[in-house]
């Protein structure tokens, strides 16, 4: 049997001129037994991440390329593959430069010229789609004339005299129309004219023959035309599809080699991209003064202040965490976000280090958190462990309005190449599908707003709950959720790197003024270990300076985050009243319900209260039997002894996500390394399965504990009540019982 690899292939990435997702292209292509995919959306590695992760032990050979678009009176598309790990860093640096000289967000400038120099033999083109320099000049309607023919010779020599006749391929595709055997016979003779090789493709737009309706309704949106005026430009049928190797050998049997040429190219390309991931940016130092030696420094010089008592515990516990930051080799993580958090104190910008940070008493020592995590004895193994193999994250809030200040400070600090913020991919839901599908068949705006009224914001579309809305424009508008439409900006996230971050993920102009962003979502950037930085804007922090600059003026007294008081009982008798209208984080009806009955009266109690109302506690059941016990109605209980030590704090009902490591470390011997699949499950789309890889050794570990039968499925079930599918529907079924939780 003949071997062959996809070398063109477009996933839904493309916006519009694809709909199949990375996972389902590489889903294909190992079902298919490929001998490698290329990957090659236009503009960018928008894909590229979920295209390797995907590939991942499926033993699939993954190739990195992209069809970038040439402006012009009349576009053209070069595509372009990169030759291995070398290739890809200069095809990504020359896309970013292409983004950000355009000036505007989607509007790449590529200068030819620019794109050979840069190419330095580390690329192969290929001549490509029908929009390629080449193929454009052989008509679409009619017999290629001598002049056609000679014109696109003369694209073809262009190419060669640019990036060199070891780099340049002629490509050939079919569609399953009258001249494709023409036009690939006049591109195999220009070939073999110039000694060039030739290959085949697919010309990949879907994976399946069951996605072509979805490819014509994309194509009809991206070419602003209803379905019924863009009918004369779409192939009658599926080509486009990803094809067999017998299918490719037989399609193009008369042109020796070009089959086996694209296994060769698939060779010379293809490589891991986990490989192009790089470092944190270096960090200004002391003379003679290392990295690690300068963190300690800045901790120990703060503990004075912070513990003037400190004893043999304190400096154990700070110890034990810089020794964690030095195995893991972050302290140029920690000195960054030092950096930035005393820039805003420098400009009296409010700010505060937020979530599993707090855990840390370096991150306190350091000025990130004002929480104290040895005082109220919180794990450090919940912040940052020796067991994951995964950077920190650090989520710092700011004053909503001066947070601009502090991202253009990074951007300054580090450079425009080497810091970018995140992507956010927005992809379809039920109303923006409807409409764009209803737009595709030619329905005017009125129908489209009324019939995307109809659907619920978050579910699948049930075409009985919608009868007036068509039931082709359903069916299709389902095939659309959960594929990307664009890419916004993450909230806050930030990544910084030392070699230039556009030379691994493509960098583009954001909408927003002074804004640029990568290519990668949150996900894509941890799967390839970029460090992501977040800032977040926070107005309630603007407030609360309000509040302080007011104190310090009428009064004379300055405040800070560390400095309030804590313990203030006329501030816990408001709470208990439920008089927090405005307060932050308590002001919601489920959570002034709970305030009248929990009662607090220490900090820690409305730190247990504000963890209860979110969607894991709520599905996990942990909310009602805490409340019971809180006030007296329900003994507290144990499942086992050896829960007691970990669940004691919380009355014997799991709250955090640390508990539930512990519970099973505790009653199941996992180690913290198995402990950590269960924090990793938590929020996950794939939390059940990843669950169910440690099962089999959790109830091992509880039935040497003497756990077994329906005592162990309890435990078990705690655990697997805190995971979901889908984050969407978590959160749904978590409102729907806020009205309860309230009562």
């Amino acid at each position: 049997m003949v071997d062959y690899a996809e070398l063109h292939a477009h996933s839904a990435f493309s916006f519009l001129d694809g709909v199949s997702s990375p996972e389902q292209l590489v889903t294909e292509a190992v079902r298919l037994g490929l001998a490698g995919l290329a990957l090659t959306d236009h503009d960018g590695f928008h894909g590229a991440a979920r295209f390797a992760e995907a590939a991942e032990g499926t033993g699939l050979p993954t190739i990195f390329g992209s069809e970038l678009t040439l402006r012009g009176d009349i576009d053209q598309h070069l595509l372009v593959l990169a030759r291995g790990q070398a290739g890809y860093h200069r095809l990504a640096g020359a896309i970013t430069e292409a983004h950000l000289s355009g000036g505007a967000k989607h509007e790449p400038r590529y200068d030819l010229d620019d794109l050979a120099e840069r190419a330095g033999g580390q690329w192969i083109v290929l001549t490509g789609c029908r929009r390629g320099p080449v193929r454009t000049h052989l008509p679409e309607g009619a017999l290629p004339t001598p002049s056609d023919i000679r014109a696109a010779g003369l694209a073809l020599d262009d190419l060669v005299e640019r990036f060199g006749s070891d780099s340049v391929v002629v490509e050939l595709w079919h569609r399953g129309v009258p001249l494709d055997d023409v036009h690939n016979d006049v591109l195999a003779e220009l070939a073999r004219e110039r000694g060039l090789p030739v290959v085949a493709t697919g010309n990949v737009h879907y994976a399946t023959p069951a996605e072509y309706h979805l490819f014509t309704a994309f194509a009809a949106l991206g070419s602003r035309r209803s379905l019924d005026d863009h009918d004369g430009y779409l192939p009658a049928g599926p080509a486009n599809r990803m094809r067999s190797p017998a299918e490719m050998e037989r399609l193009f049997a008369r042109y020796p080699g070009a089959i086996t040429e694209s296994v060769r190219i698939a060779h010379e390309c293809a490589f891991e991209l986990k490989r192009a991931t790089p470092h944190l940016p270096s960090f200004d130092l002391p003379d003679g003064q290392t990295v690690m030696g300068h963190l300690r420094e800045i901790v120990w010089e703060a503990v004075p202040r912070l513990y003037p008592n400190a004893g043999p515990a304190v400096h154990d516990r700070i110890e034990r965490e810089l020794t964690v930051i030095d195995e893991l080799d972050f302290p140029g993580y920690f000195l960054i976000v030092h950096d930035i958090v005393q820039f805003a104190k420098s400009r009296r910008i409010l700010c505060q280090g937020r979530g599993s940070a707090a855990n840390s008493a370096v991150c306190y020592a350091l000025g990130i958190t004002a929480v104290d995590s040895i005082a109220y004895d919180l794990p450090f193994e919940r912040f940052l462990s020796a067991l994951r193999d995964e950077p920190p994250d650090i989520d710092v809030d700011f004053d909503t309005d001066r947070r601009e200040e502090v991202i253009q400070y990074v951007f300054e600090k580090y450079g425009r190449r080497n810091a970018a913020q995140v992507a956010n991919v927005i992809t379809y839901r039920p109303k923006n599908a409807i409409r764009d599908i209803a737009r595709a068949f030619g329905h005017g705006v009125d129908d489209q707003n009324a019939w995307s009224r109809l659907a619920e914001r978050w579910r699948k579309l049930d075409p009985t709950e919608i009868a007036e809305v068509p039931d082709h424009i359903v069916r299709l508008a389902n095939e659309t959720l959960t594929l990307p439409r664009h890419l916004g900006i993450h909230s806050g996230g930030m990544v910084l790197t030392e070699q230039p971050v556009g030379e691994v993920v493509p960098i583009e102009h954001a909408r927003m003024p002074g804004r640029t962003v990568l290519q990668w979502d949150k996900d894509d950037c941890a799967y390839m270990g970029l460090v992501k930085f977040d800032l977040l804007g926070l107005g309630m922090l603007g407030a609360i300076n309000q509040v302080f600059v007011e104190i310090e003026t009428r009064f004379g007294e300055v405040f800070d985050l560390g400095s309030v008081p804590r313990e203030e009982p006329a501030v816990y008798d408001a709470m208990c009243r439920a008089d927090v209208i405005g307060v932050f984080q308590i002001e919601s009806r489920a959570q002034m319900g709970l305030l009248p009955r929990l009662r607090p009266r220490r900090f820690y109690d409305l730190v247990v209260q504000i963890a209860m109302v979110r969607p894991g506690p709520i599905q996990g059941g942990s909310v009602h039997p805490f409340v019971r016990r809180r006030t007296g109605q329900e003994p507290i209980v144990y499942d086992h002894p050896k829960l007691i030590p970990v669940l004691e704090r919380t009355m014997g009902v799991p709250i955090f996500q640390e508990q539930l490591m512990q519970m099973a470390m505790a009653v199941g011997g996992l180690s913290g390394a198995d402990a950590d699949v269960i924090r990793r499950s938590i929020g996950s789309k794939r939390g059940i399965e990843r669950l169910a890889t440690i099962r089999d050794k959790l109830f091992a570990g509880m039935a040497a504990n003497g756990i077994t039968g329906a005592a162990a499925d309890k435990i078990f079930g705690t655990l697997e009540a805190r995971l979901h599918n889908t984050r969407d529907m978590e959160l749904h079924n978590a409102l729907a019982q806020v009205g309860e939780i309230a009562r």
